[in-house]
């Protein structure tokens, strides 16, 4: 599964489908490479956001529409995302031989070394869903440490993120014993959690005890989607009751077969990559 800037079908809302078109689509992602771009090589940041196999740029255009769908698929009408971003990583890819990459390679990428970091990818649904004009309300988190900012929020801020943004006590992680949201708000109906690790990998994390830190924030029947790559593990969410998350993925894929005739013949390495990404809770 690769980019194409090609018209696009979006799920706008719940239920009605729109067009993004092709030429705009492709605007928007040589805007970004171009950000990108200017902040490696005009700023100096150490950053490699794209190599001879991947396109970080592309990637967040081409998949965080995906995950988009998926989320408008359950209604949502108010959403708190909820991010990680460690300044720190300079490189977006994952190299299929240094063991960060749990799945298998899609056919189509075999013959490739490196494959998105879906983590990163993650952080671009806030964007793609403002870029791409979907319908509802969002915010997202803004915490107060700069490692934590960095590109990701400085990208956000260039794309008029700026109003959709609420300042937080700290970075958020699975297993904090304490967070704060900032400001005023509409109640939010679902919280969702973009690439976002835990503190104790070991110890892990109940999931009453994230429900108790984000339900003053939010309706009494809210939901937190947790959109994490990365191994499966016995500590996380634990005692919680998951939601079956298989319409949401076959929305995505449903969505996506519509103008992608690759997708449509099947690509189910790329499915089972998404449906391990998604945990409703």
């Amino acid at each position: 599964m690769f980019y194409k800037s090609k018209d696009e079908v979006i799920l706008k809302d719940g239920t009605t489908q729109s067009f993004v078109r092709g030429d705009e689509k492709e605007v928007m992602t040589r805007y970004l490479n171009n950000v990108l771009k200017e902040i490696t090589t005009v700023s100096g940041k150490y950053l490699r956001y794209k190599n001879l196999d991947v396109n970080m740029a592309e990637e967040a255009f081409s998949r965080a529409p995906m995950f988009c769908n998926a989320l408008k698929s359950q209604g949502y009408k108010n959403i708190l995302f909820v991010g990680h971003f460690n300044d720190g990583q300079t490189h977006w890819m994952l190299d299929k031989f240094a063991g960060r990459m749990i799945d298998l390679m899609p056919p189509e990428r075999e013959s490739l070394q490196s494959f998105p970091d879906m983590n990163i990818v993650a952080q671009f649904v806030p964007l793609i869903m403002k870029s791409f004009k979907y319908e509802g309300d969002f915010s997202v988190v803004r915490p107060p440490e700069e490692k934590y900012k960095g590109v990701m929020h400085q990208i956000y801020m260039i794309n008029d993120l700026l109003g959709n943004t609420l300042s937080s006590s700290q970075q958020y992680k699975h297993g904090l014993p304490s967070w704060s949201l900032e400001g005023e708000h509409e109640k939010f109906d679902a919280v969702v959690f973009l690439g976002v690790p835990m503190v104790d990998k070991e110890v892990g994390f109940e999931e009453s005890q994230v429900r108790e830190i984000f339900a003053p924030h939010c309706t009494p029947e809210f939901d937190m989607v947790d959109l994490y790559y990365g191994a499966p593990s016995s500590v996380k969410w634990y005692n919680g009751e998951e939601k079956d998350n298989k319409t949401m993925v076959d929305t995505a894929f449903s969505i996506r077969s519509q103008w992608d005739e690759e997708t449509a013949q099947g690509r189910p390495e790329e499915y089972d990559i998404m449906k391990n990404m998604v945990r409703v809770f």
